[in-house]
């Protein structure tokens, strides 16, 4: 019962991201519930074992922008790289209490990762999902007791709005038209399912139920900056990208119910 409740929270949520619908919206949503379908078939050490293959390909999407600084403007490019750096950071932060690696090794590693994504969301025009994520991260770190790692992100968080500031760079826009049903609906669709995962995460936490509880905060401080504040560039501003985060964040809540880590 609670996992049919969770997939019609998440058919609601998808339907809320791409609001007005046209057949091709339908049939990303229809694909997007299928891929949830799909993960949650996967067996979980699976899942935890594309740890070091996501952080590495977000790295390695830093690099590409070195070496080729445009490779963002080519579809499907920006999605994927958006995919892999939401991910490979989400991958690390869920693996700060597998081992006691030292606060010294877990601030270089969280600052390379941060810094990486940071960047290669800055060079794809993409401000506020730096500021959403770095929000998230703070949070995150501020609930599992990391208040030196989370000073160091906010340091660095406040380094680079003091740039965008410098730059002049916008990131607060027209408001987006969003009916009250469908605002109130997007809101509260977000803040249940953050409740399910934050729960999950209390009751037993395992490491895909805290990707979940990370993912959802995310996407939840998301839609908030973007209903809440206006600004601009969100999730809501970017379906395909939010489909490709929030899909997979579901099917790893429904893998998560059902397995022990």
């Amino acid at each position: 019962m609670k996992k049919c409740s969770l997939y019609i929270l998440a058919t609601i949520l998808l339907y809320g991201l791409f609001r007005e619908f046209t057949l091709a919206k339908a049939l990303l949503v229809l694909a997007g519930l299928v891929s949830v379908y799909l993960i949650y078939r996967i067996p979980g050490r699976y899942i935890l074992a594309m740890k070091y293959p996501f952080i590495f390909l977000s790295l390695c999407a830093t690099a590409g922008f070195f070496l080729y600084p445009q490779i963002h403007a080519k579809f499907p490019v920006e999605p994927v790289i958006i995919f892999l750096s939401f991910y490979g950071i989400a991958f690390y932060l869920i693996s700060l209490g597998e081992k006691d690696k030292g606060i010294y090794k877990e601030a270089i590693a969280l600052s390379i990762l941060y810094l990486s994504v940071s960047f290669n969301l800055f060079l794809m025009g993409k401000p506020l999902f730096i500021l959403a994520i770095a929000l998230a991260i703070m949070l995150f770190l501020y609930i599992i007791g990391r208040n030196k790692l989370m000073a160091i992100i906010g340091g660095y968080t406040l380094c680079i709005i003091v740039y965008l500031m410098i730059k002049k760079t916008a990131i607060a826009s027209l408001e987006l038209k969003v009916g009250d049903i469908d605002r109130y609906l997007l809101l509260a669709v977000t803040f249940i399912l953050l409740i399910f995962s934050f729960i999950g995460f209390l009751k037993k936490p395992n490491m895909m139920k805290i990707m979940v509880f990370f993912g959802f905060l995310y996407i939840a401080i998301d839609i908030l900056l973007v209903l809440g504040f206006r600004l601009s560039a969100g999730l809501l501003y970017q379906p395909i990208i939010a489909l490709i985060i929030v899909a997979p964040l579901v099917g790893i809540m429904l893998k998560a119910e059902g397995e022990r880590l």
